[in-house]
């Protein structure tokens, strides 16, 4: 059971107040406790301490290094030194840094085992060029979160990385038309989308330049339509999670409605609504391209859609005014309708996959979607340069 509000989170902003914040309690509590629920792979015994922060470091400093690095926290146990360095938001670890932090726990450990872990809110695991391991800020979070029997300290620890959004996906609320649904079935979507993005192996959420999730939502900024449309929404219809091949992740850039291959996966969880759709999502009306390839093979697509019994949404291109789209499941009525009205009108974008049932257990949603989109990914991405050929693959 979470604690009281703590209005006094809001002070916490950016990644020194926060980490302070987080090691203080740390230091307070069963350190090696909340260090063996995040931690995998490394063990710390009940002789685990707060040894140093980054208000009082390490007190040698190694010749070779050209900074005096200060870590943000080290914690020392029987058998080891273990360096944390964080950071939050955009902010990357520079390997120069890393190796220099490196050099100073070696220089300041004696004969014990020397670890230096970098933790930081990126959405995919960075390349350390130095003798690091990464740890994702929301993976300690939801591992601290899980801890049962909390001490105080631990509690108000677990509220922290509630309010900074850290928690697991534990499913969707039930449907309640005010406003606090609204704020958490918004912060439920993302929760999933970031745990299909965990378990999949095939695929990734896409990142661009900045490392940043783009999840393709715009804000409606045309108030009068929204007070003279009630069906209308400020925000978008429908939350959409891109996701791209990872073969493929670092020559991929996406833009809001087309992509430079005519089409990526997603995740669409409509905003009023406890429902989710693993899809393929195409704007034929904004890829010329991407249109002459559904007319060419317009039947074997819909053959496909059949045989895996999948159905195509047809829509318009707004995310933010769209209502419900058309659905449609005969491979008959699907060939024609690709030819003859694709990318105009209603049906200039396409959405091609499955629903998958939300009245099951979180853990289960989470299984079915990352199983879904891994499929999506087997039959359109097996090898973009699969476009070429793909008659011969369906």
């Amino acid at each position: 059971m979470g604690s009281p509000k703590r209005d006094f989170f809001q002070y916490i902003d950016g990644e020194e107040s926060q980490t302070d914040f987080f090691v203080s309690l740390l230091a307070q509590t069963d350190t090696a406790r909340v260090l063996n629920a995040i931690h995998d792979e490394l063990e710390f015994d009940d002789s685990a301490f707060v040894r140093a922060t980054q208000r009082d470091g390490l007190p040698h400093h190694p010749d070779e290094n050209d900074t005096r690095r200060t870590i943000d926290w080290v914690v020392e146990d029987k058998t080891k030194l273990v360096g944390y360095e964080s950071k939050t938001g955009t902010d990357s670890l520079s390997a120069e840094q890393l190796q220099e932090e490196r050099q100073k726990l070696e220089h300041n450990t004696g004969t014990k085992e020397v670890y230096l872990f970098g933790i930081t809110e990126e959405v995919h695991e960075p390349a350390f060029a130095a003798d690091a391991s990464w740890l994702s800020w929301f993976d300690v979070g939801a591992s601290v979160i899980g801890i049962e029997n909390k001490s105080e300290a631990i509690e108000i620890m677990s509220d922290l990385f509630k309010h900074k959004g850290y928690e697991e996906f534990t499913g969707f609320a039930p449907f309640n038309r005010d406003e606090a649904w609204l704020i958490t079935h918004q912060n439920d979507a993302v929760d999933f989308a970031f745990a299909v993005d965990a378990h999949a192996e095939e695929v990734s959420l896409y990142t661009d330049g900045r490392k940043n999730t783009d999840f393709f939502n715009r804000a409606k900024t045309n108030l009068k339509d929204v007070h003279q449309n009630d069906y209308q929404s400020l925000g978008p219809s429908y939350y959409g999670f891109a996701y791209q091949p990872n073969e493929y992740f670092d020559d991929v850039v996406l833009q809001y409605n087309t992509t430079e291959l005519g089409w990526y996966l997603s995740i669409v969880v409509p905003a009023l609504h406890n429902k989710v759709y693993v899809q393929l999502n195409t704007y034929l009306s904004k890829d010329k391209r991407a249109r002459e390839f559904f007319v060419e093979y317009s039947k074997e697509i819909a053959q496909l859609i059949d045989h895996h019994d999948m159905a195509l949404h047809a829509s318009a291109n707004s995310l933010f005014a769209e209502r419900t789209p058309t659905v449609h499941r005969d491979p008959d009525e699907i060939a024609p309708l690709i030819e003859d009205r694709g990318g105009e009108g209603s049906f200039k974008r396409f959405r091609i996959g499955w629903e998958v049932g939300t009245d099951q257990s979180p853990g289960d949603i989470v299984a079915e979607a990352t199983e879904k989109i891994e499929e999506l990914h087997e039959i359109f991405y097996d090898g973009v340069e699969r476009r070429s050929e793909y008659s011969e693959g369906v």
